[in-house]
């Protein structure tokens, strides 16, 4: 069970060549393993029903909060340089969307809420340091 925190943002809008998306975020913590997760709710526009939903699973910490929201700094295995990922950034919202087109995403289908974690780990980065100690 998550707590959910307010963390929610209105929707914002990102243009990806000639589509429109909306997309907003939540954020909840389990308090009892100290985990945090983050949504990333993604629509094409005029396609409400069909978001885009992706799923990040990390640790939680009192002082610095969620990870991904605040901005934590991860090994490129593929650069072996390290960036600081923050899920505010319209880069990674933008890279959500084109990982969801990857898994089948078209905007007016219906996808099982995908992996974000996953997804950076495909992208190369050494997502280790985020997994959450219990798992």
């Amino acid at each position: 069970m998550y707590l959910i925190i307010v963390v929610k943002m209105g929707l914002r809008k990102i243009i990806i060549g000639e589509n429109v998306f909306l997309y907003s975020k939540q954020a909840g913590v389990n308090p009892a393993t100290k985990e945090g997760l983050i949504v990333i709710k993604i629509f094409l526009s005029g396609f409400k029903q069909t978001p885009l939903l992706i799923n990040f699973l990390t640790w939680d910490d009192p002082m610095i909060g969620y990870p991904l929201n605040a901005g934590f700094p991860i090994l490129n295995t593929l650069t072996g340089e390290k960036e600081i990922i923050n899920l505010n950034r319209p880069k990674y919202i933008k890279e959500c969307i084109l990982y969801g087109q990857k898994a089948g995403w078209t905007g007016d289908n219906k996808l099982e809420p995908l992996d974000g974690l996953k997804m950076f780990s495909d992208f190369g980065y050494d997502i280790s340091v985020l997994i959450p100690k219990n798992k």
